[in-house]
């Protein structure tokens, strides 16, 4: 089974348009924006004809930043970053999913994004990790070297979609002001075109 961490953000659902993986996982790990996660995966698997899974797991309580209801961490590049997330949504789909037979486990990481958990050396680190480990199960970022934009555009991910997109970090719709929503702003402006961009985009 191939399967793919889907946040309902644009470079999730450009990757499910794209590979059709066996199952998209949405983590429901605490984050304020969870609800709108999970619509938004849903709803887009749903006009895409993939299976779709919510994992609900509260880290609540070790959260940080725009993401939490705790005070940024003080080394923070951003003001969404939440430590280790990426590797503890990798873990615990894997956890999830290794009993049904997963192998290859799919992430949307994208060469822009700033954290260490987004890097090169990260990706290929948990890949080995998990390959150590019972199941011998595959990471693979396949947009790691292509910016969000980039991405889309490959992908064909067609507009009509757009709108059931969700990228915000803080609220269960569309803030409009975070920096999810000003990336999903500025990539949706730069593949589809300002006057497109201002109809519908982030609504769920």
């Amino acid at each position: 089974m191939k399967a793919l961490l889907m946040s309902g953000g644009l470079d999730s659902a450009a990757l499910a348009w794209m590979h059709r993986p066996d199952l998209c996982v949405t983590v429901d790990y605490g984050q304020r924006s969870a609800e709108g996660e999970c619509v938004a995966s849903k709803a887009l698997c749903d006009q895409m004809g993939l299976q779709h899974l919510v994992l609900a797991i509260d880290h609540s309580s070790i959260g940080s930043g725009d993401m939490s209801n705790a005070a940024p961490y003080k080394d923070a590049q951003a003001p969404e970053f939440w430590p280790y997330r990426n590797q503890c949504l990798i873990t615990l789909a894997a956890m999830a999913l290794v009993g049904r037979g997963l192998e290859e486990l799919m992430i949307g990481i994208v060469s822009t994004d700033l954290h260490a958990d987004g890097s090169v050396e990260f990706v290929k680190a948990m890949d080995r990790l998990l390959q150590l480990q019972e199941g011998s199960v595959r990471l693979v970022a396949p947009a790691l070297e292509m910016t969000g934009a980039e991405l889309l555009r490959r992908s064909g991910f067609p507009y009509d979609l757009i709108g059931l997109t969700f990228s915000c970090h803080t609220h269960r719709y569309a803030c409009g002001q975070c920096g999810g929503c000003a990336k999903h702003r500025v990539t949706v402006d730069e593949v589809y075109g300002m006057v497109k961009s201002a109809i519908g985009v982030g609504e769920l």
